[in-house]
């Protein structure tokens, strides 16, 4: 197909989607998605970089009581509520990603489910649907990068970058455009995309953390645009000025986005992460943990080398900052300072990227004798560690807990999300925290989406 082809494709695609089009499968995956997304959107609400002074000035901002801001009873606009809902999902870097598909959790969630409130009657049907839209156009739009063996993320944050067109038609679902409309809602997505790696070159600054919210608020107001009739029919791939062109040079595997459509889902291809850090973290974490559970004094660690890939450098430079981390936005981007809290407390959780886990003396001192070999033709990761006394024990793991290879089970996925409830500013009791996963987990019989958002906001 041509470029200008597949976009109509897509948009087709987003227009003509049903529930009895998904396979079991793919419902089962949307749902699992939309709790964990959930689940670290509620931690996020006393934990997020971020996440406090975008819901305060997204309040500020108010507008018709149209959308909920999760884990409260605040109703906004639309806009300010996908915003604020986006920033919750992604800050704690927790939610369900893939690593051919990109961050697909960044969008599950926040703008359909505030364009369905918004609309008023959407059914639990009607937002698997819109989800399903938003996440399988993403990880398309993610792997035709991730075919050519570039990275989606060189110049500009992928999360950020590339779920601009799914959180749009996903929002655009939910609102019932046709093909038409959608392929309105495309254009106008593709002039707000942004989401420059500047943020992340000076030491992750906490505004990094919240780069989730910026595709979905767009999201919702291209779905609103092209709702209102505001034409922008045009080619969002193709040269000279697409997508490809002007971010990867023309780079893209242009059959990704179209091979099988409708009935091989890529959203199938998602992890969700048992620790709430980069996933290219994950390898060395995990051989931390395995050799923590030796019991090992950390006292006794005179050193500590990892080895990683070349392409992981930018979680281990610049080594200095990387030790010490000034935020949790950075701590959770921080090899060096992830596998220090693992050998030392033989795990990493959301408590370690609090103002008690970022100055914990023991684990920075460990990470202060830490080290990253990089090797061009190495995968995973391998921590080594030397005692005080030169012995030595070492860890490789090349496909951690939650890869493809590994997926982790859907009850520690519950387990995980009760964790998160634990976290949420609602103070969630036992029984509201139940409520919500059966809520989930049952989602395709629900008739009214505002009941979840009213059980996570504690009623």
């Amino acid at each position: 197909m041509k470029a200008g082809n597949d976009t109509e494709a897509l948009a087709a695609f987003a227009a003509m989607l049903r529930f009895d089009d998904l396979p079991s499968v793919a419902v089962m995956t949307i749902k699992r998605m939309l709790l964990d997304s959930l689940g670290t959107a509620l931690a996020a609400t006393t934990l997020g970089d971020g996440c406090a002074e975008s819901m305060a000035v997204m309040e500020r901002l108010g507008g018709p009581p149209e959308a909920t801001i999760l884990g409260t009873k605040t109703k906004i606009a639309a806009t300010g509520a996908a915003f604020a809902n986006g920033a919750l999902v992604h800050a704690l870097n927790y939610d369900p990603i893939g690593a051919s598909i990109g961050h697909v959790g960044i969008i599950c969630l926040a703008a359909p489910l505030a364009m369905a409130e918004a609309a008023g009657g959407k059914t639990g049907r009607d937002l698997i649907v819109a989800s399903a839209v938003a996440c399988e156009i993403t990880a398309r739009i993610n792997e035709a990068i991730t075919r050519t063996g570039r990275r989606p993320s060189e110049k500009f944050l992928s999360g950020q970058l590339l779920t601009y067109f799914g959180a749009a038609l996903g929002a655009g679902r939910i609102l019932g455009l046709d093909a038409a409309g959608m392929h309105d809602v495309l254009g106008l997505a593709l002039m707000q995309m942004a989401g420059s790696r500047q943020i992340v070159q000076g030491g992750d600054p906490p505004a990094k953390a919240i780069y989730g919210a910026f595709p979905n608020q767009a999201g919702v107001q291209a779905a609103l645009l092209a709702e209102a009739g505001l034409a922008a029919d045009i080619d969002i791939l193709g040269q000279p000025a697409g997508l490809y062109p002007v971010i990867y040079d023309g780079d893209g595997d242009l059959a990704a986005l179209t091979e099988n459509l409708g009935s091989d889902f890529f959203l199938t291809k998602v992890s969700f992460k048992p620790w709430p850090t980069s996933d290219q973290i994950h390898p060395a974490i995990e051989a931390a943990t395995e050799i923590a559970s030796d019991g090992i004094a950390p006292s006794d660690i005179a050193a500590v080398e990892i080895t990683v890939h070349r392409n992981v450098g930018p979680w281990c430079e610049p080594l200095d900052e990387k030790r010490h981390p000034g935020n949790a936005a950075a701590a959770a981007n921080s090899i060096p300072f992830c596998t220090a809290r693992a050998l030392v407390h033989g795990d990493v959780t959301l408590t370690d990227f609090t103002e008690a886990g970022l100055t914990d003396e023991a684990a920075l001192r460990v990470s202060d004798r830490t080290t990253c070999r990089l090797d061009d033709d190495y995968s995973g990761a391998t921590v080594k560690v030397t005692m005080a006394d030169g012995s030595e024990r070492a860890i490789r793991i090349d496909h951690p807990l939650g890869s493809p290879a590994r997926p982790i089970s859907a009850d520690r996925l519950q387990d995980k999300f009760r964790d998160c409830c634990g976290h949420a500013a609602s103070n969630l009791t036992e029984a509201q925290i139940e409520a919500l996963i059966e809520t989930v987990n049952n989602l395709e019989a629900l008739d009214d989406v505002g009941r979840l958002t009213d059980l996570a906001g504690g009623g």
